[in-house]
Formats: C-alpha cells, sequence, structure tokens
C-alpha cells in the first residue's frame, strides 16, 4: 500500500514539473507568430515608397520632355530636315550604285556632285535655322545628341570633299567615286537617325 502511494506521489510531481515548461513554450511560439506579424506589417510601407518614388521618377520625366517639347515651326523644321538628309542618301547611293564598272559616266556623277552639293547647303541652312530656334534649355538638354550631328555632318563633308576632287580630274577614278560615295550615304543614315532621335526626344514624332 505504502509502495501504490508513493508511487503516486512521484507520478504527479513528474507532471507538475513538465506544466511550466509547456507554458513557457507556447509563450515563445506566440511571441514567435507576433514577430512575424510584424515583419509581414513593416513590408506595407516599403512597397508604397517605392511605388512612390516610381511615381515621382516618371512625372520628372515628363516634366523634362514637357520642357523641351518642339513647337510647332520647329516640327517643321525637323520634318524638312530629314526629308532633304534622306535626299541626300538617296542621291549618293545612286552615285555610288552608277560609279560601278563600266556604268561609270563622269559627266553624270559631276551633274549628281553639282545636286549634291545644292541640297547639303539647304541641309546645312535648315539645320542652322533649326539650331537658332532651340531654346536654352532645349540645347542644354540635347547637347550630347547636337554634338552627335556635328561630327556626322563632318563626316559626310569631308565625302563629298573627297567626291568633288575626284571629279575634278580629267579622268575622274570610278572606284574613289563609288567608295567616298557609298561612305557619304551611310554617313547620311547616321544623320537621319539622330535627327530622329532628336524628334522623339522633343516630342515631334520619331
Amino acid at each position: 500500500m505504502k509502495t501504490r502511494v508513493l508511487s503516486l506521489v512521484v507520478a504527479v510531481l513528474f507532471f507538475a514539473s513538465l506544466l511550466p515548461a509547456q507554458g513557457r513554450g507556447g509563450g515563445g511560439g506566440q511571441r514567435g507568430g507576433g514577430q512575424g506579424q510584424g515583419a509581414g506589417m513593416g513590408q506595407g510601407p516599403q512597397q508604397r515608397g517605392g511605388q512612390m518614388e516610381s511615381a515621382s521618377g516618371q512625372g520628372t520625366r515628363q516634366q523634362d520632355r514637357d520642357r523641351i517639347r518642339a513647337t510647332d515651326q520647329q516640327r517643321d523644321r525637323l520634318q524638312s530636315c530629314d526629308q532633304t538628309a534622306k535626299q541626300i542618301r538617296t542621291q549618293a547611293r545612286q552615285m555610288a550604285r552608277d560609279a560601278s564598272g563600266s556604268k561609270f559616266n563622269a559627266d553624270q556623277a559631276r551633274q549628281q556632285r553639282d545636286q549634291l552639293r545644292e541640297r547639303l547647303q539647304t541641309m546645312q541652312q535648315e539645320h542652322e535655322q533649326l539650331m537658332s530656334e532651340l531654346s536654352a534649355e532645349q540645347k542644354q538638354a540635347l547637347q550630347n545628341r547636337i554634338q552627335n550631328m556635328e561630327r556626322v555632318q563632318e563626316r559626310v563633308n569631308n565625302h563629298f570633299q573627297q567626291i568633288d576632287q575626284a571629279l575634278n580630274q580629267d579622268n575622274p577614278n570610278a572606284v574613289q567615286v563609288r567608295q567616298q560615295a557609298r561612305e557619304m550615304e551611310q554617313a547620311m543614315k547616321e544623320w537621319q537617325n539622330e535627327y530622329r532621335k532628336m524628334r522623339s526626344e522633343m516630342g515631334a514624332g520619331s
């Protein structure tokens, strides 16, 4: 009898020692859950902050575009310059084809050269007029684009001078004329690309 009573007392003491440990474990789990919820709640403001920064950046870019937006007169000038550049490019390509092999005709090439000179002068005048119409803010925003165009224009003029010198000879070198005309056509392609990028940046089309 005493042995059974002693066994019951030992069992009660054993289970009593387990109860506080379980309580502490449950509390820890709750605290862990609370921490998890706190972290999840913290993500909301961060995401909203990122969205606000993105919207602010888009608004700034739109304001930049509005400040350099082309006037109606500038739109017309950009369109005219692009059309003249296309004509010069087409003329240079045709000259290169006509200077291939037995097709070369020096007199015809000289006529093409004269037409190229006139169109280059027209393009130069139109470009200078456009540059004079740009505001200080537009010039600053488009500074890199304008510098690129000046470099391309220098290449175009150099190729034309080479063509002119070749055709001023009594017996023009068809290979030289063809090569310089091709280089000129390629440079005019780059010029057109720069102009179209400028048109896009100024909100005047692409």
